[in-house]
């Protein structure tokens, strides 16, 4: 298993030598990410490296003003504003249901099942309802899988700056020079891997801007695309939102920690989806929220191989 997972681990460096976040905002051709199940849309053609060969890892002197340690995970972070009470949490959740009344047809036809806990504050005639309504009296819409309209090219060099700074983190992570290192101590290989994998199953992105009503465009934005997650049921895919300018009123609100713990990690848990859809606050260039679609388990070689040649 390690080694397959060094094998995998190389694999994702070299599509990161590719340069995916530069892709935005040049030329487009789509490539097919080797050993996992997921592809990156509209990376840019390869251009000449400016590496030194000296691989990867933390830089001589440091990882720069303004950029981010890449040690620190943007998976498997726990909840860090909820009450540890599920009867408080009960009780968040009948004012959350009840503040959000007009999102229950939506909230409904997401529901992993009609016995979930939210059961108890949706009419129970939402949870059998064929399709889900979209008009412009909906607080939902649907929205396109990258930036549009007047604002896209300004927006598009949003999502090139923050895929850079996630490029950047990546190749940051000092990892093994060995191909058969079997160091058990060594984790930077697979933390490498995880953060990897996340960044490749990207391929909707969306920039908010601060514009009107902040917190409840960022709350129409996340839910609308976890229902398109939902509801399109594919595997292994993310979409990234993007705040252009971290708001005083997300601030004021608790900040956008508060706002993913309340707001989507737990109603999501009520709705029994919890497991299905991984959440994220991070800051990478700018303040990001990830939503991934039942994220697969790292692929080993030996499978990829079988699948390809036709074996169970």
């Amino acid at each position: 298993m390690q080694k397959n997972l060094h094998f995998q681990l190389i694999t994702v460096i070299l599509l990161h030598q590719i340069d995916v976040s530069c892709g935005f905002t040049s030329h487009y051709s789509p490539f097919i990410s080797y050993g996992t199940n997921s592809f990156v849309q509209y990376a840019k053609k390869p251009k000449r490296s400016t590496s030194n060969g000296k691989g990867f890892g933390k830089p001589a002197n440091g990882f720069g003003k303004g950029s981010v340690d890449p040690m620190k995970k943007t998976y498997d972070v726990s909840p860090t504003t909820l009450p540890l009470d599920m009867l408080q949490r009960t009780e968040m959740m009948k004012d959350f249901f009840a503040s959000y009344d007009e999102w229950h047809p939506l909230f409904g036809s997401i529901a992993a099942n009609d016995s979930v806990l939210a059961s108890s504050h949706i009419d129970a005639s939402l949870f059998t309802q064929e399709g889900l309504s979209f008009s412009e009296e909906t607080p939902w819409e649907k929205l396109p899988q990258m930036p549009s309209g007047e604002n896209k090219d300004s927006q598009m060099e949003t999502v090139s700056l923050v895929l850079d700074s996630m490029q950047k983190a990546l190749t940051d992570i000092p990892v093994s020079q060995d191909l058969y290192n079997t160091n058990p101590d060594d984790n930077n290989d697979m933390h490498f891997i995880e953060e990897g994998r996340r960044l490749l199953v990207l391929e909707r992105f969306h920039v908010l801007q601060n514009e009107g009503d902040a917190h409840g465009d960022l709350f129409r934005v996340c839910w609308s695309e976890i229902h398109h997650l939902v509801t399109e049921g594919n595997t292994d895919k993310g979409s990234l939102i993007i705040l252009e300018e971290y708001t005083s009123e997300i601030e004021e609100n608790g900040g956008i920690e508060q706002f993913v713990d309340e707001k989507i990690r737990l109603p999501l848990q009520f709705l029994g989806l919890a497991d299905s859809l991984e959440v994220a606050a991070f800051k990478r260039g700018k303040i990001c929220i990830r939503l991934i679609h039942q994220l697969g388990a790292v692929p080993s070689l030996e499978d990829r191989d079988k699948e390809q040649s036709g074996f169970q």
